[in-house]
Order: C-alpha cells, then structure tokens, then sequence
C-alpha cells in the first residue's frame, strides 16, 4: 500500500485516496460517533471474563448469573450499533439537507444579486440614453430657433437677413 503525504498537517493516504489513522485516532472518532457501542462493549468483556473466573471456582449459579449478563450486554451492544447507526445516519441526512438549503439559498442570492446588477445596468443606461436623447434634442430645438449658421453669421441665422440690416441702419 503506498502513501503520499497531502498537506502539511501530515495526513497520510492510501493507493485509495483514503486517510490512514491510526487504532487510536479511529477509536476516539467512533467513540464520538456512538460513545454507549465501545462501553457495552467494555462491559460485555468484563462480564465475560468475570464469568470465567466463575468457571474455574465451579459456582455455578454465579457463572450463570454472569453469563446472562454478558448475553445482556452483547444485546444491548448490538441495540446501540443499529440505534447509533440509524441516529448518526439521521444526523447525517440532516447535515446534508441543510447544507443543501444553504447552497441552494446562496445560488438564489448569486442569482438575484446577478439580475439586480443586470437591471442596475440597464436602467443606468436606459438613463444615459434618454439625457442623450433629451440633449440631441435640445440640440436640434436651439439649431431650429437660431438655424444653423447663426454661430457664424449673427443672431439672423441668414446671411442675407444681417446684410439687409446693416443697410437699414446706414441708411
């Protein structure tokens, strides 16, 4: 099995891409997991070994009272295996489903975000296009009114009309 270190936190991989742990580090993990397996199993242990110390005193009704409690423990061991397996699973589906709800919510606001800019553009220049718009048409009202030689030939806007009036004034 080969190993290739990952980060620099010193988390080893397998051939699988998996993380290698050590029997502590998985023990600790699946003790937080479902902390009543690793104690009933503790106690299925000591009632066992507690049983065979029965055994080779020959008290009999001692080693079957213990034995039935291992049996006891072995049920309630497997009780916590299936009921911490189905409530971590439960926990499990609900972390996905919200985390889901979460970036399902956070494309929303990506998208809203998106329309609002695209409409703020759009009214910007929707904007920019009508004071162009009322400008240019300005522009053509003052053209109109002054015609468009007044800038370089009087207030008249014809040539002729100004040579007509300076005639009249001389006289």
């Amino acid at each position: 099995m080969s190993t290739a270190p990952v980060s620099d936190s010193g988390i080893m991989l397998d051939s699988n891409g998996m993380p290698i742990e050590s029997w502590g580090g998985k023990f600790e993990r699946k003790f937080k997991e479902n902390p009543f397996v690793p104690v009933l199993a503790g106690l299925t242990t000591v009632s066992l070994i507690v049983a065979g110390a029965k055994l080779r005193r020959r008290d009999s009704v001692s080693l079957n009272h213990w034995l039935r409690v291992r049996v006891l423990m072995q049920g309630l061991t497997i009780v916590a295996v299936v009921g911490g397996s189905w409530w971590y699973g439960q926990m499990k589906h609900q972390k996905e489903a919200a985390t889901a709800a979460e970036q399902e919510r956070m494309l929303e606001r990506v998208g809203f975000e998106a329309r609002l800019r695209a409409a703020e553009e759009t009214d910007r220049l929707e904007k920019l296009e009508e004071e162009v718009q009322s400008r240019v048409a300005g522009a053509a009202q003052g053209v109109a009114k002054s015609g468009w030689l007044s800038g370089w030939f009087g207030k008249g806007g014809s040539g002729s009309d100004g040579v007509a009036d300076s005639s009249k004034g001389s006289a």
